[in-house]
Order: structure tokens, then sequence, then C-alpha cells
């Protein structure tokens, strides 16, 4: 399928797991093989579902396998209306905590991210999946057990 679509003129692939089903080790093989098929130049995108929890895993996965961009949801919200047990998207401030942690930038500001994610949780009548705006940062944790 990537490949008709390249054939037809698109400039970036972006490679779904939409029903939230995958294990890291599926994305390390397939990021290789969709590298080794197409060339390691061409932009690769992923996308994961938090279905099984494993949406960061993968991330990180594919992220070791040479993948930098990832679709993510603020506070993981989000579905699949044509799988519906799928959960949200895999969440953008814990992506974006989880490579801060690893020493990877991102650009992204993460304070202003969680206060972001706050403000949008706060127009559901439940909370969000998202796990730092609830924990906080590592720096919050060390500062809170001392």
């Amino acid at each position: 399928m990537a490949e008709k679509f390249l054939n037809v003129g698109a400039s970036k692939i972006v490679l779904g797991d939409t029903t939230g089903m995958a294990n890291p080790y599926q994305v390390k093989q397939l990021v290789r093989l969709f590298y080794s098929q197409f060339g390691d130049n061409l932009p690769l995108g992923l996308h994961f579902h938090n279905t099984r929890g494993l949406a960061l895993a993968n991330v990180l996965a594919g992220y070791e396998a040479g993948v930098t961009h990832f679709d993510a949801s603020l506070g993981g919200l989000g579905g699949c209306p044509y799988a519906p047990l799928a959960v949200g998207n895999v969440c953008t401030e814990d992506l974006v905590h989880m490579f801060h942690e690893i020493g990877v930038e991102t650009g992204i500001n993460l304070d202003e991210l969680l206060s972001s994610a706050r403000t949008v949780e706060s127009w559901f009548p439940k909370s969000l999946p998202g796990m730092v705006m609830k924990a906080g940062k590592r720096s919050e944790l060390a500062r809170n057990e001392s």
C-alpha cells in the first residue's frame, strides 16, 4: 500500500496502529522492513493508540529504529470509530516527557503543554488518560519525596 501512495506522489508515509495491538518488537521489525524496502531518506511517521498500554513503548521502539515523527493527542484523547475497543492516541505530554527524560530535545515546552492538557481535561466529565499531568514530571516527584 505504501508503494502505491509513493507512486502517486506521496512524500511521507505514516503507519498506524489504530487498534492499539502492536508491540515494540513488531514496531522495530516493521520500521526496519519499511526502511529496507523504501530507504531511510523517506519520511516515516507512526501513529499509536494506547489500547493495551503499549503506545509509549511502541513510540520508543520506533524512535530506536530511526523514526522521528509521531502522531499524538493532548491528554490522550481520541479513539477510532471503526475499532470500537480502541482507546485514545498516545498522549502528547507523556510522549514529550518521555523524550525529555531520555535526553531527546523536542522543542516543546512541557509545562505549557501540561497546562493545556489540564485545561482540556476540565472540559470533560471524567479524567483523561494522560499520566504526566496526574503524576507530574520527575523533578516534581523528587521535590515531593524530600
